[in-house]
């Protein structure tokens, strides 16, 4: 049960609803939008990409935007842990990955990508349903904006990670 909220400010411009990946966020555009906590999971989405910072979390911190997509954390497959299962497939809500062939070449077996990187919002489902393989992460990317499976992972969007930092 989610503890996110939206606070006075919101301009109704519905970024967060249509990013939230369990359709917790509702309002009409150009009103106040509202977050049902029986439907968040505190990914904190909502609060990366609202543009007037109104998102609150769980604990009563303010979240922010993140204005640049190079510097948004994104799901990263670690090819050599991931058993096809597809669980992480199915449970992203925004269709951004997808299954191939991994491997050697000659070997028949499929693995999960992102295939749809702009599309990720970080959200940390398929991280969850794949927590037993450890086969995805998502991390932030370092001041490059290079992605690396055991780079900092996501824990808050309340605080820009140290690899972003200057």
């Amino acid at each position: 049960m989610g503890g996110y909220t939206i606070r006075e400010g919101c301009i109704g411009c519905t970024v967060c609803a249509k990013r939230c990946p369990t359709e917790a966020i509702t309002g009409s555009t150009k009103k106040m939008h509202y977050i049902d906590p029986e439907l968040c999971i505190d990914c904190g989405v909502c609060g990366s990409y609202c543009p007037v910072d109104c998102i609150y979390d769980q604990f009563g911190q303010q979240t922010f935007m993140i204005k640049q997509a190079k510097n948004r954390p994104l799901a990263v497959v670690l090819e050599e842990n991931c058993t096809g299962c597809e669980a992480c497939v199915i449970i992203c809500p925004f269709d951004c990955l997808a299954m191939k062939t991994g491997g050697e070449a000659g070997h028949f077996f499929t693995v999960s990508y992102l295939a749809k990187p702009k599309a990720c919002v970080a959200c940390k489902l398929c991280e969850v349903a794949c927590s037993d393989k450890e086969a995805i992460k998502v991390v932030w990317p370092d001041k490059a904006g290079k992605l690396d499976p055991r780079g900092e992972p996501l824990l808050s969007f309340n605080q820009p990670p140290s690899t972003l930092v200057s």
